[in-house]
């Protein structure tokens, strides 16, 4: 097998393919029979690919993973190859090393402007066989249109279960584990739906900043970059029905079928539903923050959004009347990306009226450490009277499977190579996502709606609290 690496000696491939890589060779996953080649336009040979990638291993990588004698061999399978992207003849070398009949992998880990100029020269080579593989990360585009251009684009030369668009975020182990929560304990479906559930809330925030993509991001913006994609496909993983089987194409259908039933968001209801911000000056950690129109690459006057809170309805029968908040932000109060389950209250109150009866929570989390706390009401030990304590049921994922944890994009690669599309999001789920993203893009302009600051540190402005509180509600803020 041949894993190639477009951008190979970028950040995405540096930092998170090639430690992954690693670490599934170090436990045997990968074969040493794999050749692993890194592309890029850079003037380098291959020893001193090689080098340089065992330098980024020695710093991406936990000491206690670092195996001087493992990391020799690992960088024996790791090869180089220079090409411009721009140049169609750089391409030849391709078919040097490959053919179609081969199992290649070919990782597109670069902008996606160079997606379809990549895919028509590997058809031009010959390299694309029925064993093939093509890896592409968010954005899928920038809406709905540009998203068919470069489905298209692809489509032209491999199948759809040849293509694997990459959500790291369904790659985690926490979410993950919502599917085995939901569907492999009757006592969590049973309730899963309006009858027990009073709202959902799904979190992504966020303390970095632009981190030296000021032009990228105020071209883009939080609704493009996050909630089209991360948010959106968490939504629908705690929302879809039952598959009939766990690795099957059901679980692709029923995503679908959720961004289906989402409510499109009506010009007029804008100002009910929705919230976007921008950070200003502010600090986090005792650390003094810019504003966000102060950062390298920004305009000035720009009134592009780095927070986003919607409140969303899903029309259908299981989740007829239940609001879902979904908030993500940068330079937040915290790095939290979770899910809140919150219950409803129980029917009737048979304790003592002056005892405070708090409502049953499930918080999934997702990082900075995955987790389940599920919050329950029991007796305070006491002499006097009968009162009532809120406690969490606690399950943290390290305490448990520290030497079996994968990492999202270790998990997601090794579904790749296993040839398990699951996880990955179909043609059809990003550009329902896009439809819907338009159309909200869409209301907000047609809206005028104002950009409210906040402060950078905090947990977004102030009319995201009134946003939830509408619904008698009120954002999972407190630290653990």
């Amino acid at each position: 097998m041949n894993i190639f690496i477009f951008g190979g000696t970028g950040d995405l491939a540096q930092r998170k393919l090639l430690p992954a890589l690693y670490r599934h060779f170090k436990s045997e996953r990968l074969s040493t029979l794999v050749k692993i080649y890194g592309i890029g336009s850079s003037n380098l040979d291959i020893l001193s690919y090689q080098q340089e990638v065992k330098n980024k291993l020695g710093v991406n990588l936990e000491s206690i993973e670092y195996e001087e004698e493992i990391i020799q061999k690992f960088i024996e399978i790791v090869s180089y190859i220079k090409i411009d992207f721009n140049n169609d003849k750089d391409f030849d070398s391709l078919k040097k090393i490959t053919s179609s009949k081969d199992r290649n992998l070919f990782y597109l880990a670069v902008t996606p402007i160079f997606y379809k100029v990549i895919a028509d020269n590997l058809n031009k080579q010959g390299v694309i066989g029925p064993r093939s593989s093509i890896i592409v990360e968010k954005p899928i585009g920038n809406d709905l249109q540009s998203s068919i251009d470069i489905n298209e684009s692809l489509a032209l030369y491999f199948n759809e279960n040849q293509i694997f668009r990459i959500d790291h975020y369904l790659g985690k182990e926490a979410v993950q584990n919502l599917l085995a929560l939901r569907f492999g304990n009757i006592l969590f479906e049973k309730i899963w739906s309006n009858v027990a559930v009073d709202h959902v809330q799904i979190t992504v925030a966020e303390t970095l900043g632009l981190e030296k993509r000021g032009s990228y991001y105020d071209q883009t913006g939080a609704i493009k970059d996050m909630l089209q994609n991360h948010l959106l496909q968490i939504l629908c993983l705690v929302a879809m029905e039952p598959p009939t089987n766990i690795n099957s194409e059901s679980i692709r259908d029923e995503k679908l079928k959720v961004l289906r039933s989402l409510r499109p968001l009506k010009t007029n209801e804008t100002s009910d539903h929705l919230v976007v911000g921008q950070y200003k000056d502010g600090a986090i950690n005792a650390k003094t923050i810019t504003s966000y129109i102060d950062e390298s690459g920004v305009n000035q006057e720009s009134k592009t959004e780095t927070f986003v809170a919607l409140k969303l309805w899903i029309d259908n029968w299981r989740w007829s009347g239940v609001p879902f908040f979904l908030r993500t932000g940068k330079r937040m109060a915290e790095k939290r990306s979770e899910i809140v389950i919150q219950f409803k209250s129980v029917p009737h109150n048979i304790f003592d009226s002056n005892t405070k009866q708090k409502d049953n929570q499930l918080i999934i989390r997702l990082q900075p450490e995955e987790s389940i706390k599920l919050k329950i009401m029991i007796k305070k030990p006491s002499a006097s009277g009968f009162h009532l304590q809120e406690l969490p049921l606690d399950l943290l994922f390290d305490d448990y499977y520290d030497d079996d944890h994968l990492d999202a994009y270790e998990r997601l690669l090794m579904d790749i190579i296993e040839n398990k599309p699951s996880l990955f999001m179909r043609r059809d789920e990003v550009e329902e996502a896009w439809r819907f993203t338009d159309q909200l893009i869409k209301s907000i302009g047609e809206s005028e709606t104002s950009l409210s600051k906040y402060n950078a540190g905090s947990w977004g402005p102030s009319s995201s609290d009134l946003l939830i509180a509408n619904q008698n509600a009120k954002w999972n803020n407190e630290e653990d």
